[in-house]
């Protein structure tokens, strides 16, 4: 049978500080997995199964209807049961660990609300689930200085300029050429085999070094 995994986000916790004033704290994520039932775990739960044929349909036809979900957490097991007839909403069962035994959590929805729901009665009575690992904190990378090429290196182009993106050129410092008379700090294209700049003031990080000079046409 296929499983299903749902997350519930931001998972609270309450308590009351010295001032009587509830204080909440985020504990993180709950994923719980929904495992189908085979016929004879569904027929331990066919007493609140029969609960929800509240149309009067003949409870044989009813009954085979009716699909199960076992409810897991990768560390406390099985957690709760999620159970839905034809046109029925989901009735929740979550599992009391200190009383060893199944409570009703009400109907629900959708079998998401359900996950939701479990997390939520556990919680309520202090029994909360183990969150989610808390993934590493996103750093933005630093940015990285390009590598100055030599003069005459032989570079693919692939800046903003469209009728030269993808030519190769030569590279030469852009200083005090006559076709630039700034200190840019970039380079100067030259195509290759040619001695006038076809392009300026062009930025370190907008052109690559080619491995080897292409061969002439």
């Amino acid at each position: 049978m296929k499983a299903y995994s749902f997350t519930t986000r931001n998972v609270v916790t309450g308590t009351r500080n010295d001032a009587g004033e509830m204080v909440l704290r985020t504990l993180g994520d709950v994923t719980l997995t929904l495992e189908g039932m085979l016929p004879a775990e569904l027929a331990e739960w066919e007493w609140a199964a029969a609960a929800l044929n509240t149309r009067g349909w003949d409870e044989a036809q009813f009954l085979l209807t009716v699909r199960g979900w076992k409810v897991v957490h990768p560390e406390a097991g099985v957690v709760g049961v999620l159970l839905q007839g034809a046109g029925t909403r989901v009735h929740v069962e979550w599992y009391d660990a200190v009383n060893g035994d199944f409570f009703s959590a009400g109907g629900v929805r959708n079998l998401r609300h359900g996950a939701a729901a479990i997390v939520n009665a556990r919680q309520h009575v202090g029994q909360g689930l183990p969150v989610d690992v808390e993934p590493e904190p996103y750093h933005t990378p630093q940015p990285v200085a390009p590598v100055w090429l030599d003069r005459g290196t032989v570079v693919r182009y692939h800046g903003s300029l469209d009728q030269l993106v993808g030519g190769t050129f030569r590279i030469e410092e852009c200083y005090r050429v006559e076709a630039c008379d700034l200190d840019c700090d970039g380079y100067a294209l030259y195509r290759v085999g040619e001695y006038w700049p076809c392009a300026v003031h062009v930025g370190p990080g907008h052109v690559t070094a080619l491995e080897e000079e292409p061969a002439a046409a």
